[in-house]
């Protein structure tokens, strides 16, 4: 759930003025400029909490790989934020498409990590 809160709240900026025209509550209007990117980095850290969480439990402890994967799928979380300008939509839509990427890293650590250990 968090790592869909960090991407969803990130395309969500890109409706924000239509959003609050249609008296719609999003994740953006509520997070408001500020607070949106102090925010988002705690949920991706949550996802990165998770995800290792989620391998250790799984088979016990996770193998090195895993622990990698996952590192660099946060790392990439981490990017789609620091880069991200909540004002422009067609940045805000390649961070959004990004997340393609972070799913590939994380299931490639999971069948890499099953495999190892």
């Amino acid at each position: 759930i968090a790592w869909t809160l960090v991407y969803d709240t990130l395309y969500a900026h890109q409706d924000k003025k239509d959003d609050a025209k249609l008296g719609l509550k999003s994740t953006a209007l509520h997070f408001g400029e500020e607070y949106t990117k102090p925010i988002l980095y705690g949920f991706s850290t949550i996802s990165w909490l998770g995800w290792n969480m989620a391998g250790l439990a799984s088979v016990g402890t996770a193998h090195p790989l895993f622990l990698m994967g996952t590192t660099t799928a946060w790392s990439h979380l981490l990017w789609q934020i620091h880069t991200a300008d909540l004002n422009d939509s067609q940045n805000l839509a390649t961070r959004f498409k990004s997340n393609n990427t972070v799913g590939a890293i994380v299931f490639g650590s999971i069948v890499a990590g099953t495999m190892l250990s």
